[in-house]
C-alpha cells in the first residue's frame, strides 16, 4: 500500500514538474514580480490606473444624461479622458517622488504613457485636423474613424519604441524568446490562443452590441467598397500588428512591474484592459472584455512575466477574429 501511495506521490510530482513553466533566459533578462512594494507603491499605482477612472466612469454613466445620446457620449468621453489623464499625472508624479531612479528604469511608466499619448494625439491632433481640413466629425463619421484610427497607430507605437528604448532587457526578453525558446512558444501560444478565441467567440453569441462593435458595423454597411478596403487595411495594422504588442506591454509588462504582486495585478491588470476596451459609455458590458483579459494576464503570470507569450497569443486571437469578421463581410 506504501508502495502504491509513494508511487501515486512521485507521478503527481512528477506532473507537476512537467506542467510548471521552466525557460531558459539569463536571470538578469528575466521577468521580476515584486520590484515595487504592492501595499504602497501598488496601491497608489491601481489607484490611479483603475480605481478613480473605473469609480468615476460607472457615475458619469449612471448619471450623465444630456439631450441625445450622442452629446452623453460626448460628455462621459470628455470627463473620462480628463480624469484618465491626471489620474496618471498624479500617479507618475508620486511614484517619480517615492524613487525615480526605479520608476524610470522599469516599465511602470508603459501604463501611463499608453494612456495619456493616444488620447493626446487622437483628440488634440485629430481635433486640429478636422478643423483644417473642414470635415463635420458628425456628418463624416467615415473621415473621422479614418483620422482617429490612424493617430491611435501612430501614438501606440510611438508608445511602443519609448518602451523598447527605455526599459531594460525588454528586447532581450522577447528576442531570446523567440530565438531559444520557439518550440515552447508554439505550444502554449497555441493552446491559450484557441482558449482565448474560443471564450470571446462563446461571448459573441451574447447578442449585445458595443459601442466599439457599433462604430466598426456601421463604417461596412454605410461605405463604398474602396472605403471598406482601405479601412480594413488600417484595421488590420492596428488590430493585429500594433495593438497587440503595444497594450501587452502596457497592460500586462507595465502593471505587473508597478503593482508589486502579480496576483493583485492580475486584477488590475484585467479590469483596466476591460475599462479601455470596453467603451467610455458602454461600461455595463465591460465583462465581455474582462473575461478574455483575464486569460491574457493568466499566461503572463504562467509564462513567469515574459510578455512575449501573451503578445502572441493576444495577436493570434485578434488575426483570427479579423479574418472571420472579413470573412463574414463578404
Amino acid at each position: 500500500m506504501k508502495l502504491i501511495i509513494n508511487k501515486l506521490k512521485n507521478f503527481m510530482k512528477s506532473s507537476t514538474n512537467k506542467m510548471r513553466f521552466q525557460d531558459q533566459l539569463p536571470e538578469e533578462v528575466k521577468f521580476k514580480f515584486n520590484v515595487f512594494n504592492p501595499l504602497v507603491d501598488g496601491i497608489i499605482f491601481a489607484t490611479s490606473v483603475l480605481f478613480v477612472p473605473l469609480i468615476v466612469l460607472i457615475i458619469l454613466k449612471f448619471t450623465i444624461n444630456a439631450n441625445t445620446e450622442e452629446e452623453t457620449q460626448s460628455i462621459i468621453n470628455l470627463v473620462f479622458v480628463s480624469v484618465q489623464i491626471f489620474c496618471s499625472a498624479i500617479g507618475c508624479f508620486v511614484l517619480y517622488k517615492r524613487d525615480n531612479e526605479l520608476f524610470t528604469r522599469t516599465n511602470a511608466f508603459g501604463i501611463y504613457a499608453f494612456i495619456v499619448l493616444p488620447f493626446l494625439f487622437v483628440i488634440i491632433l485629430g481635433s486640429l485636423f478636422l478643423a483644417l481640413s473642414g470635415w463635420n466629425s458628425k456628418n463624416n463619421q467615415v473621415a473621422t474613424q479614418f483620422v482617429s484610427m490612424t493617430l491611435q497607430i501612430i501614438a501606440e507605437v510611438v508608445v511602443g519604441i519609448i518602451l523598447f528604448i527605455k526599459v531594460p532587457f525588454l528586447k532581450d526578453r522577447i528576442f531570446l524568446t523567440l530565438k531559444k525558446e520557439w518550440k515552447k512558444v508554439i505550444v502554449v501560444v497555441l493552446i491559450m490562443t484557441i482558449a482565448l478565441f474560443g471564450v470571446s467567440f462563446g461571448l459573441s453569441f451574447i447578442e449585445i452590441e458595443t459601442i466599439n462593435q457599433n462604430a466598426l458595423n456601421e463604417i461596412y454597411k454605410n461605405s463604398s467598397i474602396t472605403v471598406k478596403i482601405f479601412y480594413s487595411i488600417l484595421l488590420f495594422i492596428f488590430s493585429v500588428v500594433v495593438a497587440p504588442l503595444v497594450e501587452e506591454l502596457a497592460f500586462r509588462d507595465s502593471i505587473f512591474t508597478g503593482v508589486g504582486n502579480k496576483w493583485f495585478a492580475m486584477i488590475i491588470s484585467s479590469l483596466a484592459f476591460a475599462m479601455v476596451h470596453v467603451g467610455m459609455g458602454d461600461v455595463q458590458n465591460i465583462y465581455i472584455y474582462l473575461i478574455p483579459s483575464i486569460i491574457l494576464s493568466a499566461t503572463f503570470i504562467y509564462t513567469e512575466g515574459n510578455v512575449t507569450y501573451s503578445w502572441l497569443v493576444h495577436l493570434g486571437s485578434n488575426l483570427i477574429t479579423f479574418i472571420l469578421m472579413i470573412a463574414g463581410r463578404n
